[in-house]
């Protein structure tokens, strides 16, 4: 009986590295067992026997499931975004963020793309998010800005890249792994979207100790799992405010007394930064009524 670790998952067969090193198995699920396992996901854990072929026996307890792109034991969520081509979206940031932190797994903000914006204007979007208490890495895969820094807040970690297509993940994961030559595609000019290139989920070895699971691009995404009284707390800049209001119940909307309203209206929180938080509530008050409906 050895253990691995699922890497690769494609028509019906999984491809088992073993956690001591060495070539993937190809495994699979035979007979009575399939009946017995829950779907299989890359990144699980998994014990198997390699004798004419592999046979996978059971799946080892899970640290996490992310559930997009859905993928198990992940360590870190790297957030791509592009400083420009395509313009980054406020909002379209906020719901990556937001479904990264309501997954419990750390996360952290890469911007790409940093050689299309002056230094000045770099700086500002970066320093606006590590304000709201991000971590944040500025990249650029044309002059390998933040390479290092990147491989160094991986190092040792398994880590899914995830964001809105044509933000350049695939090319980030080819600059820190050059080894992976992953295929890249061109952003679509007619719909400033990005060719999705990346057809499945897989976990490349970066090094010894190191993960990186590369996954198709989506610009779509729901915040239905997130219920409207839980949106606040995944708004770092807002908890030094939660618990101040005079109703325990308080989603900062129309409520009276709110602290986090009173921040607004003295500054310290940016009514950028609050309208982006009554869009998400709006968008999620809107799923869970129509829930119940």
């Amino acid at each position: 009986m050895a253990i691995g670790r699922v890497v690769r998952a494609i028509a019906g067969f999984y491809y088992v590295e073993p956690l001591e090193g060495g070539q993937p198995v190809e495994c699979s699920i035979r007979g009575k067992l399939k009946l017995t396992f829950e779907s299989l996901l890359v990144g699980d854990k998994v014990e198997y026997i390699h004798q004419d072929k592999g046979l996978i026996t059971a799946i080892l307890p899970r640290e996490s499931v992310l559930k997009r792109p859905y993928i198990a034991n992940i360590d870190c969520i790297v957030l791509v975004f592009a400083h420009q081509n395509p313009e980054p979206s406020d909002i379209l940031m906020a719901k990556f963020i937001v479904l990264a932190s309501a997954s419990g797994i750390p996360h952290l903000i890469v911007l790409n793309k940093s050689d299309l914006v002056s230094k000045s204007k770099m700086k500002h979007l970066a320093d606006a998010y590590r304000n709201f208490g991000y971590q944040v890495i500025c990249t650029s895969v044309l002059n390998n800005l933040g390479k290092r820094t990147l491989k160094k807040a991986l190092d040792g970690k398994t880590a899914v890249f995830a964001g809105p297509s044509g933000v350049g993940k695939t090319a980030l994961v080819n600059m820190i792994a050059p080894g992976f030559a992953l295929k890249t595609g061109t952003l679509s000019e007619k719909i400033s979207r990005g060719k999705h290139t990346t057809r499945e989920v897989q976990l490349l070895k970066m090094n010894a100790t190191s993960y990186i699971a590369d996954t198709p691009g989506f610009s779509q995404i729901e915040l239905n799992a997130i219920k409207p009284e839980e949106l606040a707390d995944y708004f770092p800049d807002f908890r030094n405010y939660q618990g101040e209001c005079k109703f325990n119940t308080c989603i900062h909307f129309n409520e009276p007394d709110c602290q986090i309203k009173k921040a607004v209206e003295t500054g310290q929180i940016p009514g950028s930064r609050y309208q982006i938080y009554i869009e998400l509530l709006q968008e999620i008050k809107k799923l869970w009524d129509n829930r119940y409906r």
